[in-house]
């Protein structure tokens, strides 16, 4: 059994390299919330400290929860609920989250992931263990923003990264530039993240897409579970949806409306680590190609997508680039690189990676 004894929050931000560009917004600064959350353990007396990391973004571009929304749910609903809370595992801990609300997906997300970490390190088992991860190193793509060229392409692919992604925007598309682009590389595999710019009147141009593009990520508005449905039989590409999975109903939804042939699946904006594995599991069981997307996080989120992707069920390579791609600095010790399209899944206790400690607290 074990006991939350504290949680702490610490809202950081990390600088990117350079901006980061989408149909929704510009980026130059990513704030995070990390979560500190002192768990003990009643059979060995012993007692650790979980990290986590709240992964909802500044402004409501994305969801309708953003880090001040975030962490108000942690201080008014959750925080005052889990003291002295105890639990038999990291899934059951999960429910009771749920169980306060139905909201917050985020907020939960951050929490949950630091318990996990917890028992991890108290048990002395790693994520990719306690969740039933069986591959060591898994294959990683990458993502460019809308602003991408040629050399940019280049050097991802000089980099090994075996699946690369491109942000695209409808307002903003020279769909006849793409298509040439695409061409140039008929050996590598692609994916495009409309990010909602789409509409069923402009989205017909993705019938004359190339092979290699292996999907098309939420080309519709987060609600258009329909006319995703519509498209996706249309269209010879595989669908993703994205935006529309903000929890295990969309889930239900996607399946029920046969939405998608494939599902985007992130643990920080689904709910926490226990509803992103009954998601590969529903989508999986019905037929649906579930992937591990990012979220623009730091190494503490990378480190669990890279235990995510470690799942046998398990399809495209993720949206895992290596750590040194977007931030100026992280705040792990450990970093994360890639070798030969593969990344290394974290094999030390809970999370496997260590704070550094030199970020930029808000």
């Amino acid at each position: 059994m074990y006991r939350i004894e504290a949680l702490e929050m610490i809202p950081i931000s990390l600088r990117l390299k350079q901006t980061f560009k989408t149909a929704h917004s510009t980026t130059k600064n990513r704030p995070l919330t990390l979560v500190k959350l002192t768990v003990s353990h009643s059979a060995t007396g012993k007692k650790t400290i979980g990290i986590g990391e709240i992964q909802s973004f500044a402004d409501f571009s994305y969801t309708l929860e953003n880090q001040s929304v975030s962490r108000d749910i942690v201080s008014t609903m959750i925080n005052p609920m889990i003291q002295n809370l105890t639990f038999e595992s990291p899934q059951q801990f999960a429910e009771k989250l749920e169980c306060l609300t139905p909201f917050g997906s985020f907020a939960k997300a951050g929490v949950e992931m630091a318990a996990w970490d917890a028992v991890g390190k108290l048990t002395n088992q790693s994520l990719a263990q306690m969740i039933g991860g069986t591959k060591q190193r898994v294959p990683v793509g990458i993502v460019l923003d809308v602003n991408a060229d040629v050399s940019d392409i280049k050097r991802a692919i000089d980099k090994g990264y075996q699946r690369i992604k491109i942000k695209i925007d409808a307002q903003l598309l020279d769909k006849q530039k793409l298509i040439e682009r695409l061409n140039q590389f008929p050996n590598q595999q692609f994916s495009l993240d409309a990010n909602s710019s789409f509409s069923r009147q402009t989205a017909d141009f993705f019938n004359q897409l190339p092979e290699n593009v292996a999907f098309i990520e939420q080309p519709f508005s987060e609600n258009d579970f329909v006319d995703h449905a519509f498209f996706q039989k249309k269209t010879p590409h595989f669908l993703s949806l994205d935006e529309s999975i903000n929890s295990l109903d969309d889930i239900h939804t996607m399946i029920a409306l046969h939405a998608a042939k494939a599902v985007t699946i992130k643990q920080a904006k689904i709910g926490g680590i226990t509803a992103a594995l009954k998601a590969i599991q529903l989508a999986s069981h019905a037929g649906i190609k579930p992937w591990i997307g990012g979220m623009l996080s730091s190494n503490l989120g990378r480190a669990v997508d890279l235990a995510m992707a470690s799942l046998q069920n398990i399809t495209f390579a993720g949206d895992i680039s290596e750590s040194s791609r977007y931030f100026e600095h992280d705040m792990t010790v450990e970093t994360f690189e890639i070798e030969q399209g593969l990344m290394t899944v974290p094999t030390r206790s809970g999370l496997g990676v260590t704070l550094d400690d030199s970020f930029d607290v808000l």
